[in-house]
């Protein structure tokens, strides 16, 4: 099996340092186990994705010495794609048109809060008949599409980062939406964890590497690589960097963009090593390094749980 990881940032923003070090662990990985490095731009976002995000993305991930070997790859050119996999789960009973207004979601969460219960959709819509959506939608109404979970099942993965990981359906907040509303008939934008699913299908990506926020998306995940006939890869999720009050490194913090970085003067094979070493640690204790050698030693094994703190001195 060739080793395929992928990193996939949005193009909302400058290229982040916590994206820059998951980039950085998958390049490691990729180069340690012979394998391939796929760039891929999570671009559906029509109104927050920027062409300047893009260029900066791909400007800062060069100059780290993070080349890629196929890509970038941009969803908003595979959104095809995305809705025959949608269609493919409507045909096969495995998702299904929801009609609820935003108002009827808005009551169902009020009540839910006053017996206070965790938020989730109740799946009103899952069993309708074809009579009780031609009348919804001769009433007008729009339709998303929601994807079903079965509330019953256990959802387990092996991390290569933090063991055996167990997550419970029921609490993954009911039917899963997996495309934006839209008129009859049609299937509205397709959302992230479905796109990010079909494509990491399609790329033979073999090793999801990316950081432990998204742990609740891989359970759902899991389940539509299932549904979709599709092997289930690897995951790793790497700790998040942290700011100095223990909490998640963010603009808020001050510099924390890779294009500052390279603006007030730090050199990009300095910037790589101390990125390395958030939470990972050289076998040999080692705490220079290139990227080549990094590579090297590279192991899920030294990589921390705990978040790693970033710190200016």
């Amino acid at each position: 099996m060739t080793v395929r990881v992928r990193i996939a940032p949005s193009p909302t923003g400058s290229l982040h340092i916590g994206t820059a070090r998951t980039a950085v662990f998958n390049w490691l990985y990729a180069h340690h186990e012979g394998g391939q490095f796929i760039l891929r731009i999570e671009d559906t976002d029509e109104e927050r994705s920027k062409p300047e995000f893009t260029d900066n993305i791909l400007a800062g991930l060069q100059w780290l010495g993070l080349g890629w070997d196929e890509g970038p790859f941009f969803q908003s050119q595979r959104l095809d794609l995305y809705r025959q996999a949608i269609q493919t789960l409507l045909d096969q009973g495995l998702a299904y048109r929801a009609y609820d207004t935003p108002e009827e979601l808005d009551t169902m969460r009020e009540i839910q809060k006053a017996k206070n219960q965790a938020p989730r959709y109740d799946n009103r819509h899952r069993d309708l008949t074809p009579e009780q959506q031609t009348n919804l939608e001769a009433e007008g109404r729009s339709a998303v599409i929601r994807f079903k979970i079965d509330d019953s099942r256990t959802i387990t993965w092996n991390d290569l980062v933090r063991g055996p990981v167990t997550w419970q359906a029921s609490d993954l907040g009911g039917d899963m939406v997996v495309a934006r509303a839209s008129s009859t008939g049609t299937i509205g934008q397709p959302l992230y964890n479905l796109a990010v699913v079909v494509d990491d299908i399609d790329m033979a990506i073999t090793h999801v590497i990316r950081g432990e926020d998204h742990i609740a998306n891989t359970a759902k995940q899991i389940l539509l690589y299932e549904a979709l006939g599709s092997a289930v890869p690897a995951f790793s999720h790497t700790p998040l960097i942290l700011n100095q009050s223990g909490q998640k490194l963010s603009k808020r913090d001050g510099v924390t963009s890779i294009s500052d970085f390279q603006a007030m003067g730090f050199v990009a094979p300095a910037l790589v090593n101390y990125m390395t070493l958030l939470g990972w640690s050289a076998p040999d204790g080692a705490e220079q390094f290139t990227l080549d050698e990094a590579a090297q030693q590279f192991s899920f094994d030294r990589v921390n749980k705990a978040g790693a703190k970033f710190d200016w001195d």
